[in-house]
């Protein structure tokens, strides 16, 4: 059973056809995990780029980590900033969590269920290989992604994946727009967002048309680690939609 989470901000895919594309940024790290600014100052940054919703998404892996007690200072931290959040916009505090095998598995503690708000799962390192993608036979690489992927795409615990075939696309070979065609087709079966992200998958048509196609839930991550970063997803999508959609 999937855990409920509140007003997780997702947008079909065929809703591009009548509505303009929100300004939400939903993958962002701050010094609590890899990422260069307090969670303060992304936050004031987000309000002051015109989000209205953001999610910020901490990796889980110990070595990207702000020592051992982070999350219970991550979840303090989220907990004073709702206190007085920026008009007009939603905060959701949630994590990126890579899988630790190809059956479900997740890099993630029972109080890290408990309380964050999202869950953005992610194929980072592939299990048993570690980041040696790039040493890896092309087809090796793709079929570990894969597996990864399709192991996310039914989890139940997972809200959206983190930008599908982009670590394959990266660091060993290009991953198959057939491939990520089913990795879509099974999550959007499951309720699973697709994140669209061009730290990633640049260009992003191809992967935007594949989410219409199967009319996917489609999460903008702009995989920011930087403040000047965030909403990069938001303002490309906007750019593809009006191609699409012109007004």
């Amino acid at each position: 059973m999937k855990k409920p989470r509140p007003n997780l901000p997702f947008i079909a895919a065929h809703e591009l056809a009548v509505r303009p594309f929100p300004a939400w940024e939903n993958h962002v790290h701050s010094n609590f995990s890899d990422g260069s600014a307090p969670l303060a100052a992304v936050v004031k940054q987000a309000a002051a780029c015109g989000i209205t919703r953001l999610i910020v998404t901490e990796h889980t892996e110990p070595e990207l980590v702000d020592g051992p007690d982070w999350f219970a200072r991550y979840m303090a931290e989220a907990r004073r900033l709702r206190l007085h959040p920026p008009h007009g916009m939603e905060i959701l505090f949630g994590l990126e969590v890579p899988i630790t095998d190809f059956n479900g598995g997740l890099l993630l503690e029972p109080e890290m269920v408990a309380e964050s708000e999202f869950i953005l799962g992610a194929v980072h390192a592939y299990p048993g290989y570690g980041w040696t993608m790039g040493q890896l036979p092309p087809k090796l690489a793709i079929e570990l992604e894969f597996n990864g992927l399709m192991a996310l795409a039914e989890n139940p615990l997972v809200d959206a994946i983190a930008h599908p075939g982009g670590v394959c696309h990266k660091h060993a070979t290009p991953f198959p727009f057939s491939l990520f065609e089913e990795v879509v087709r099974k999550a959007t079966r499951h309720g699973i967002a697709i994140e669209l992200n061009p730290a990633y998958q640049e260009p992003m048509a191809p992967y935007l048309e594949i989410c219409r196609r199967h009319d996917a839930l489609i999460s903008p991550g702009s995989n920011a680690h930087h403040l000047e970063e965030i909403g990069w997803a938001y303002h490309e999508l906007n750019k593809l939609q009006r191609g699409l959609f012109p007004r």
